[in-house]
């Protein structure tokens, strides 16, 4: 039989037919529904992260430790001749106050600053009451990676935790796993000094500790503690998501996150999940898509008969990471691997679920 040749969106549209179209439009809209629908992951991930942050961030700023860029605003009260006008930490570490003269501030938190210009100002004064605000944030940095929707540099504004972070760099994308990996130098950024060991993060060696998260068991609360304080000079690598793809004539077409189902999902499992097979679908010429590796064709291409798995009359199969389970529509003309392959590699119209 010919093959039919069709444009990369028009193989899409296609691939997931009418009915399965008109499914994935009400589910983008609706604003209700039945429990049992699947919610796409950045959906909820928005809900939990607002959630974990409100219960887990610490408001007390004063324990910032200062750095080199770091803006400040010294007040003296009662001091009317000290202005109170934003002052740098210099590149020696240091921030220059009428009557004391330098004075080191980067490695310092805010709270002993305060304490140390309260000590050198009683020369002057007889109570001295001293208040420092930080006006600019330069040098308490830690960058964020992967599937985030604004991956960069994030500056801290205090004792900050990894869901904070994570809710600064966007959030994370539909696709983003369910697991976080925390890099953190053994030297602080300050200080040449070794940091201290960290409980909480493990040495691989000499240079770096490291930590992965599991992002679930702090936005299920089971794990709390998870939610680390993160420190400057961290790097926040939040990997893609395992998943497999479900394409043709089912329910909700798209890419099904392996991560939340422990790493395991058959071929019934995938199909319950995308809402079941339609009326229309050709269940004897199913195909499950696997990825290969040096051969000239991208994919192995396995048919099953999908009936007799779903009657449990055939063993069921379990999907690896990457796999596209393929139900055609028994009116439809045959397509090509490399087109259904496209159609994954393009992703229009498909959504991730979780």
């Amino acid at each position: 039989m010919a093959l039919l040749q069709v444009s990369a969106p028009q193989l899409i549209l296609f691939l997931l037919c009418p009915v399965a179209v008109s499914s994935l439009v009400a589910q983008t809209t609706a604003t209700g529904g039945d429990s049992s629908v699947a919610v796409p992951h950045s959906q909820t991930t928005v809900e939990k992260l607002a959630t974990a942050e409100m219960d887990s961030q610490p408001i007390d700023n004063s324990a910032y430790i200062l750095g080199t860029g770091d803006q400040l605003s010294v007040r003296v009260f009662g001091a009317d001749d000290i202005p109170d006008r934003p002052i740098e930490v210099g590149s020696d570490g240091t921030i220059r106050l009428p009557m004391v003269g330098k004075v080191q501030a980067s490695g310092v938190s805010v709270r002993n600053l305060e304490t140390d210009l309260t000590n050198r100002y009683r020369t002057y004064f007889k109570d001295p009451q001293i208040s420092i605000t930080v006006t600019d944030y330069r040098s308490q940095a830690v960058t964020v990676v992967g599937a985030v929707n604004a991956p960069g540099v994030v500056q801290l504004r205090g004792p900050t935790r990894l869901m904070h972070v994570i809710s600064q760099a966007g959030g994370l994308k539909a696709e983003a796993g369910d697991k976080v990996l925390i890099t953190r130098r053994l030297h602080s950024v300050n200080d040449s000094a070794p940091a201290p060991p960290s409980p909480a993060l493990t040495e691989p060696n000499s240079s770096f500790y490291l930590k992965e998260i599991n992002l679930l068991k702090i936005t299920d609360g089971t794990d709390p503690s998870a939610n680390l304080i993160v420190k400057a000079g961290d790097l926040i690598s939040v990997p893609r998501a395992k998943m497999v793809y479900v394409l043709g004539d089912v329910g909700k077409p798209g890419g099904y996150v392996l991560d939340g189902h422990s790493s395991r999902l058959t071929v019934v499992q995938v199909i319950a999940l995308a809402g079941g097979v339609n009326r229309s679908a050709a269940y004897g010429s199913t195909k499950i898509l696997r990825p290969t590796t040096g051969t000239d064709s991208p994919r192995a291409e396995t048919q099953i008969d999908l009936k007799k798995i779903l009657n449990n009359k055939s063993p069921d199969i379990p999907l690896h990471a990457d796999d596209i389970l393929y139900v055609p529509n028994s009116l439809a003309k045959a397509v090509t691997v490399r087109s259904i392959e496209a159609a994954v590699s393009i992703g229009t119209g498909l959504l991730i679920w979780k």
